[in-house]
């Protein structure tokens, strides 16, 4: 072998990638894009709490609306508020008895 040729495991068990995918669900990793934009803009933090606390209550129902990614000083969120990836599951169904 090569040194060019050497890899860190054998590769041979994984050739087969197909077979080992078969029924699996696709992943799309697409970023959606957003039809509207709006900006808010706040004086003091006690402002943007107070709006929060109407958003997360009103809009969201009790939800965290930001999940701390975001800038300090630049948030966003979509609406309605989607899954978030804590929150879901993956699900087998089988036929089999």
């Amino acid at each position: 072998m090569n040194i060019d040729e050497k890899t860190l495991f054998d590769l041979t068990e994984f050739t087969d990638w197909q077979k080992e995918w078969k029924g699996m669900p696709e992943y799309n990793n697409q970023k959606e894009e957003a039809l509207l934009t709006a900006t808010f803009k706040f004086r003091t933090e006690e402002d943007f709490n107070a709006f929060m606390e109407v958003v997360k209550e009103k809009l969201y129902d009790g939800k965290r609306v930001f999940d701390g990614k975001q800038d300090k000083d630049h948030k966003s969120a979509w609406f309605p508020l989607g899954d978030r990836p804590s929150e879901m599951i993956y699900v087998v169904e089988s036929n089999e008895s």
